[in-house]
């Protein structure tokens, strides 16, 4: 098999992997909002664990074969601390079960926001941390966040130490320049670790290991993010603000999955939106020609017509008929920096990846119900 033919397999089952995963823990976690006793909760939140990891892993195979594009970064405005607690929180079910203590502490020079690749930044704090949580059996795991000022913005360094030795293959993986896919090492967590050196190097930093005790390690990784200015952050907290504001939306679907529209419409239960559904591009692009619609959410891999040329479909009609451009956002299982490339040339306004979390939905229906332009900056969560 060439290497063209892997990379289209890769893909394509990353992209079928996301697409079940949204499904499986978009139900888990509504199921995880009802009545549940402790071990009951516990068993869920280790399945939607699970499930993510699952995901992760795929997207680090496909960075340690070099079939992901290193050269894209897109910058989003985060609280670095909110990052970590993110971050925290994945890992804490795993950490909890393995009885490991987690520590966390945020320098007081941190930054309340920057602005960087969030989705790279997460993804490498999220891999090393998962790769030393699952190493340990017991024990404590101290993690933290310091920054120092640099030329236009800030070093963003994070630490996580433990008081014990990783094993060999973990700290290789992180410390190598090109790691050899060993297939032998699955689920060890060195896959994790050799796809965060490689985005630490996409994003111009640096990684350091360094003993931490006799017998433990600190990894620090240290990564550039600009300060935004006050002009540029103001909007996005006066949107926090006016939650009160919203109004409700005529929303399209344009969703061939029958499971997937299923979940949209549960985690929409009880909101005053109303939704309508299209199960293919050429059905979204004549429901969305009618006008009435305040707002679309756009899958991309569909039977008849995909999402891109759906969507440049709808604008050239908008064109024509001298039309408000309805705020297009894309919700696909492609990767993200692909959906932004390929939905600027089309005029799609934001983007949604699968597997797409209650709160990152409403939250980017919120910022449309509030009547904010066709442009928005949705939220992103690792």
């Amino acid at each position: 098999m060439n290497s063209e033919s892997v990379k289209g397999l890769v893909e394509m089952l990353n992209g079928d992997a996301r697409n079940a995963m949204h499904s499986i823990l978009g139900y888990l976690e509504l199921v995880a909002e009802g009545t549940l006793g402790s071990r009951q909760r516990e068993y869920v939140e280790a399945c939607r664990g699970a499930a993510d990891r699952h995901c992760r892993g795929i997207e680090d195979m496909c960075l340690v074969l070099g079939l992901t594009p290193e050269e894209r970064q897109v910058a989003t405005q985060f609280a670095p601390a909110d990052l970590l607690a993110r971050v925290v929180k994945v890992i804490g079910v795993s950490a909890r079960r393995k009885s490991v203590g987690l520590f966390c502490e945020v320098a007081g020079s941190i930054p309340p926001i920057v602005s960087a690749d969030v989705d790279q930044i997460g993804h490498t704090y999220l891999g090393i941390a998962e790769g030393v949580v699952g190493a340990m059996d017991g024990g404590d795991v101290h993690m933290g966040l310091t920054a120092v000022p640099s030329p236009g913005g800030s070093d963003l360094t994070f630490e996580i130490a433990c008081a014990r030795a990783l094993p060999a293959l973990l700290t290789r993986a992180l410390q190598q320049d090109e790691y050899e896919f060993n297939a032998s090492l699955a689920g060890s967590g060195a896959l994790g670790m050799a796809a965060a050196r490689k985005l630490v190097a996409v994003l111009g930093g640096r990684v350091e290991i360094s003993a931490n005790m006799p017998t433990g390690i600190r990894i620090s990784v240290t990564v550039p993010v600009e300060l935004p200015s006050k002009a540029t952050t103001a909007p996005l907290r006066e949107a926090r603000l006016t939650v009160d504001a919203q109004r409700p939306l005529r929303i399209l679907i344009v969703e061939d999955s029958e499971d997937n529209f299923e979940l949209f419409k549960a985690y929409l239960r009880g909101q005053p939106h109303i939704l309508s559904r299209a199960s293919n591009g050429a059905e979204g692009v004549a429901l969305a020609a009618q006008g009435i619609f305040d707002l679309v959410f756009m899958d991309i891999c569909m039977p008849i017509m995909d999402g891109y040329a759906a969507t440049r479909q709808i604008r050239e009609l908008e064109t024509g008929k001298d039309r408000p451009r309805v705020p297009i956002v894309v919700l696909s299982a492609h990767d993200l920096r692909e959906q932004r490339r390929q939905g600027a040339l089309v005029g799609c306004s934001s983007y949604l990846s699968k597997p797409l979390r209650k709160n990152e939905l409403l939250a980017a229906i919120r910022v449309y119900s509030m009547g904010e332009s066709s442009t928005a900056v949705l939220p992103v969560s690792i």
